[in-house]
């Protein structure tokens, strides 16, 4: 009996350690497996392009794209091939006596090859001159390396700027849900100060429902900011290819003050690291190689062969009666088109007037990006100016609301100024703490409609 509840024990325990090994198994793969907390800022980049889907699904493009210059390589050595071929006539050939390829008649009869031929061959072929193509093609594959390197390079600006986004954002929607809270509460404050005096007769009872509706806009506006920093934090998560409702727990993250190079260096600065540019710079000088590989038709093409094979009636091929069973070869090929209906001439303009396109579109690239530096930069003088204007209307705000209270419990003004002075207090902190992100958020534009962090000296701007 107790050994029978024994192997009972011992097989709940392997097969609870089974579902927990399960359970941390699905934990991990599903995003469970969360970052040391708190998160700062810069550990957050970093996770962000540890973790990103995106960028890895790029990365592994990136892999593919030099499997194809590995590709393109091996044309410029030998290849070998080999090959099997068994072949069977439906008559055995033959040949009779003749004068002057008349047959002489009566003349017999006699086979010149076996009705069945097993042939094995193996030949080396080595390309000499191919009219540039070959170098063309080469050149062509590692410029495609280099613009998937700048998709990779883009791709990580990109979730720099977004995960910084989503991390700000974060924080700014705790601050908004916090001043939604502290609102709520005083608004609870005011309504029961409101009953009271209500109730000692100071007060009529409109100011009881005045109270009421404050209150219950307040909590309306609560709730939605409980609302959006669930989608925020989802946001985030998902940045970190985490659960979506996983709960991380983020640093304040510090802000100094950046100085910011004036708008012609920071064009400059733009043109000199946009990947996107040198994307579209490199894909000109594909378009160089891809005119030269085009007009490599008109050129003869030089190949060098070597070749070894067994001819004969068996399956390996070492009976042969008519001929000797093998043989080898060495020789040169030659191969020159010399009309195909203007197909060579076709590619060639083809070719130039792709080249054209993308000069064009070098062109607007430049501009368009000349203009989200413009935008970026003039955000961020912006935010830079709200910010200031916000902490003084913050310090107003609360002095007035400080007042406003003071002359309630003096009866020197209506309830209703107190309730507009929370109002007042609560809309200065919402865009207190606005301003205070959208300054580093707008900075973060900037960062990516450059290419990348601020120089630390500048020769000038703000």
């Amino acid at each position: 009996m107790w050994k029978g509840i024994a192997l009972g024990t011992l097989f709940f325990s392997i097969l609870v350690g089974f579902v927990q090994d399960g359970a941390t198994a699905l934990a991990v793969e599903g995003g469970g497996d969360l970052p040391a907390q708190p998160l700062t800022l810069e550990r957050a980049v970093d996770l962000g392009l540890q973790r990103n889907r995106t960028l890895k699904a790029v990365q592994e493009e990136l892999e593919a794209v030099g499997q194809q210059v590995r590709q393109v390589r091996g044309d410029f050595f030998p290849r070998v091939d080999s090959s099997y071929t068994i072949t069977h006539l439906k008559d055995e050939p033959f040949a009779t006596l003749g004068i002057s390829g008349v047959p002489v008649v009566g003349s017999p009869e006699f086979p010149t090859a076996p009705q069945t031929t097993n042939r094995w061959q193996v030949e080396l072929t080595q390309p000499i001159f191919t009219g540039f193509a070959l170098t063309s093609r080469f050149n062509i594959s590692r410029l495609d390396y280099k613009i998937a390197q700048y998709k990779v390079e883009e791709t990580r600006l990109s979730i720099t700027r977004d995960v910084r986004y989503a991390f700000l954002q974060v924080l700014l929607g705790e601050k908004l849900l916090q001043v939604a809270r502290d609102n709520v509460q005083s608004l609870e404050v005011q309504r029961r100060n409101a009953q009271a005096n209500f109730q000692e007769g100071f007060v009529a009872h409109n100011d009881v429902l005045k109270a009421e509706v404050a209150l219950a806009q307040a909590r309306q506006r609560e709730r939605a900011a409980a609302k959006q920093l669930v989608l925020l934090r989802s946001r985030l998560n998902q940045l970190f290819d985490l659960d979506l409702h996983a709960r991380l727990e983020l640093a304040e993250a510090s802000f100094p003050q950046h100085p910011v190079p004036s708008l012609e260096e920071l064009y400059a600065i733009a043109e000199a690291r946009r990947p996107e540019l040198m994307s579209v710079e490199t894909s000109i000088q594909q378009a160089g190689e891809a005119l030269t590989a085009a007009r490599s038709r008109f050129y003869p093409r030089l190949s060098a062969f070597a070749q070894y094979y067994r001819e004969g009636e068996d399956f390996l091929a070492s009976d042969n009666p008519f001929t000797n069973n093998e043989n080898a070869a060495i020789g040169l090929k030659v191969d020159w088109n010399w009309f195909e209906g203007g197909k060579t001439q076709a590619a060639t303009r083809e070719v130039l007037f792709k080249r054209k396109a993308l000069e064009e579109r070098l062109r607007e690239l430049k501009q368009q990006i000349r203009i989200q530096v413009e935008d970026a930069y003039e955000q961020l003088q912006v935010a830079r100016m709200d910010m200031e204007a916000s902490e003084t209307a913050l310090r107003q705000a609360e002095e007035n609301e400080r007042m406003t209270s003071m002359q309630y419990r003096e009866q020197l003004v209506i309830f209703l100024e107190v309730l507009n002075a929370q109002v007042f207090l609560s809309q200065s902190r919402v865009d207190y703490h606005q301003a205070r992100y959208g300054y580093h958020l707008a900075l973060a534009d900037l960062e990516r409609a450059i290419g990348g962090p601020l120089p630390e000296k500048t020769g000038g701007g703000n």
